[in-house]
């Protein structure tokens, strides 16, 4: 996969991560292959500053996202980089250890919805990106006023009750 690096090729990933609600798959050695790719690039390139800027723009991202699987105890989708593998595990191990289950502290004026189909990634009226989020799946939101009226009138959801 080395071979397959390209700057443009970060460049894109980046913004799709920055798009998407969901933890993109990459390969297993992605950073071993980015390791390679800069390490081959002459020392005065800018592109190789550039792209070690990239990379850890693009780290930050997706570690906010693991921060977020383990709140919510989800599996990482797979493939994903061995170090990041690994921050998942050992962040899950911390939490485990203290005890933290921050998917079970709820704010008590959450909304709990139901997904009445599969819904791919939607844009609602206050400009906010929804989903992706499968048939049946319990959603819990905050919202309140026009985006959660749209989401019930529409049939894209409907209240659900523990």
């Amino acid at each position: 996969m080395a071979e397959d690096i390209t700057y443009d090729y970060v460049w894109r990933l980046y913004q799709k991560e920055k798009q998407s609600n969901q933890l993109l798959q990459t390969n297993k050695k992605f950073y071993e292959d980015i390791a390679d790719y800069i390490n081959s690039l002459p020392a005065t390139d800018r592109q190789k500053a550039n792209m070690e800027k990239l990379i850890i723009a693009l780290f930050e991202k997706r570690a906010q996202k693991i921060f977020l699987y383990v709140a919510y105890r989800k599996p990482l989708p797979q493939p994903v980089s061995d170090p990041e593998q690994e921050f998942y595990i050992k962040l899950l191990e911390i939490a485990e250890k203290h005890n933290l289950d921050l998917s079970k502290t709820q704010n008590k004026s959450n909304k709990l919805l139901k997904s009445i189909t599969d819904i791919p990634e939607i844009v609602l009226p206050s400009g906010k990106k929804f989903g992706p989020y499968r048939k049946d799946e319990i959603i819990d939101t905050q919202w309140t006023g026009p985006d959660l009226e749209y989401l019930l009138k529409n049939a894209v959801c409907e209240s659900y009750n523990r």
